[in-house]
């Protein structure tokens, strides 16, 4: 991939990582937010307990997406960005353009989700 494209993805991934470090800071404002300073009743409770189990999964799927950022930018520092992590194959382009944090080719990513080991076995 051309340096140029890798650093355009680079500050496309810098964007947002710094978009989710603050939405994930007011996920956890709002679900301390929602202790409430007074007695509730049964139904009161559920809905606090439902919205704050909410919040935490949202918050959850934020640190999962930055920890791909995280270590996308990690592979553009050291010179890896754009190889699949299990093949050693070139990820194309678009692929890369579309999900930019992807560690993954088409192929690979293809096996994984049918549940077959990529990682390491299929690089010997």
């Amino acid at each position: 991939m051309e340096k140029r494209s890798v650093a355009q993805i680079e500050k496309q991934l810098e964007a947002q990582r710094k978009e989710i470090l603050r939405s994930v800071r007011q996920f956890d404002d709002q679900g301390r937010s929602l202790q409430p300073d007074y007695p509730q009743d049964v139904g009161e409770r559920a809905v606090v307990e439902y919205s704050k189990e909410f919040l935490f999964r949202l918050s959850n799927d934020q640190r999962n997406r930055l920890r791909a950022i995280d270590a996308a930018l990690h592979r553009i520092r050291i010179g890896t960005f754009g190889i699949c992590v299990a093949c050693g194959d070139e990820i194309a382009p678009k692929r890369l353009q579309a999900l930019p944090w992807t560690e993954l080719c088409v192929r690979c990513q293809e096996k994984q989700e049918r549940g077959e080991r990529v990682l390491e076995a299929d690089t010997v």
